[in-house]
């Protein structure tokens, strides 16, 4: 078969609208990169000002498979109604997406007051704990100052140098501190309550969203037909399709995971007979939601909080969630996410890093998400569309097969 020849793009023969997209993107290239602080912090203000309707995509993407099989159900018991006022037909899907964002919200609502009490138990129990800890250490301290050895040595250099500095000598402004730490928890308390306006604010907006999706995927489409050929808006809309399928198979089968596995771990600490079972299982599954060192991140406050209380029963715990751990990682999480999204654990680990690099701890949870699409697509685009041929294990040689590959991508 022959190679596919492709005529040259030639910018009076665009549509019109191709044409004008093209040029202004242009332009606005060019200025954004002349002007990029400007940009960035136009962009940082559009964001901030948009985080509930971010919150309330991401709530509405999650809550949209629940939706759907309740939106199934109540048009089946709301079938005969429906037929004779068709008007009411918006109803099961206005119903379906209301109750499951009301029990979303009631779920939350209900870990977080099962949750509150022993949050304020561990808390105070900290607080009174320290005391005696800190006198541990310091005795411990004293003994590794007065020994005989390199590591005294160090101690000692390392207190030397702390007794010179102004918080040594007690030269430190408690004007200036107490400054500072109202400065911090003033700061804390406007990011707090501005968190929870865009999570309530995008309750609400997720509910519209969940009424209205089919409309959006109508509209989306309209625009994609209108601005691209039939055949690139098909190959457009096939790739989205696909990206959409991986990206929520792997999200949901993660949150899926996570809650199975603080199920278990309730079920474990219970029969240690550690406290704070509630809280404790709430922070491993939560945590668990970021892959590889989410454990570490949940397992440490959570040794440490039953260490004050039982020093034993941390032992217990944290050989119970090492061997929970291996069990999520070697079975549970591979039948649930892995084998679905057909991602490598070095690339699953490779995703966790970059995201958690360049955009924290949210990119910690949506690394592996957003890098499985882009791994699926890459490898939807490199295999062999021959059956026969082995090309998606090893490199492809033979002409016949690599010719394939232009005239799958255009009729793609």
């Amino acid at each position: 078969m022959k190679r596919q020849h492709r005529d040259p793009i030639v910018l009076s023969q665009m549509r019109p609208i191709t044409l004008f997209l093209v040029l202004a993107g242009c332009i606005a290239l060019t200025f954004a990169f002349i002007r990029f602080s400007d940009v960035a912090h136009f962009f940082r203000r559009i964001v901030s000002a948009l985080g509930p309707v971010f919150a309330g995509f991401i709530f509405a993407y999650l809550l949209a498979p629940a939706a759907s099989v309740l939106e199934k159900r109540f048009d089946k018991w709301l079938k005969r109604p429906i037929e004779k006022h068709p008007k009411l037909a918006i109803l099961p899907r206005g119903i379906s997406s209301f109750l499951v964002v009301l029990l979303f919200i009631g779920s939350i609502v209900l870990l977080v007051i099962a949750t509150f009490s022993q949050v304020v138990t561990g808390l105070s129990t900290a607080i009174d704990q320290l005391p005696h800890y800190f006198d541990l250490i310091m005795e411990h301290i004293e003994k590794l100052l007065h020994a005989d050895n390199t590591l005294a040595g160090y101690l000692r250099e390392l207190q030397e140098r702390f007794s010179a500095t102004e918080l040594g000598m007690g030269n430190v402004d408690p004007v200036d501190v107490t400054q500072k730490i109202l400065s911090a928890v003033a700061s804390g308390a406007t990011s707090t309550l501005g968190f929870l306006y865009d999570v309530i604010v995008g309750f609400v907006i997720a509910v519209y969203l969940l009424i209205s999706r089919k409309r959006f995927v109508r509209q989306w489409k309209q625009i994609l037909y209108a601005v691209c050929k039939p055949k690139t808006a098909d190959w457009i809309d096939k790739q989205m399709t696909a990206a959409n399928q991986t990206f929520g198979t792997a999200a949901i089968g993660k949150l899926l995971d996570s809650l199975l596995i603080g199920m278990l771990c309730f079920i474990g600490v219970t029969i240690i007979g550690a406290p704070y079972t509630t809280l404790i299982a709430v922070i491993i599954g939560v945590t668990n939601m970021i892959p590889y060192f989410g454990p570490i991140f949940g397992a440490i406050p959570c040794t440490l909080l039953i260490l004050m209380e039982n020093p034993l029963k941390a032992l217990y715990f944290l050989i119970f969630i090492i061997a929970l751990q291996q069990f999520d990682a070697n079975i549970l999480d591979p039948k649930i996410v892995g084998k679905s999204i057909g991602l490598p654990a070095f690339w699953e680990l490779f995703a966790c890093l970059l995201g958690g690099g360049l955009f924290g701890i949210i990119g910690l949870i949506i690394g592996v998400p957003m890098f499985a699409v882009v791994y699926v697509l890459s490898r939807q685009q490199t295999e062999c569309p021959d059956p026969d041929c082995a090309g998606s294990q090893t490199v492809c040689h033979g002409e016949k097969h690599r010719n394939l590959a232009p005239v799958r991508s255009a009729e793609g």
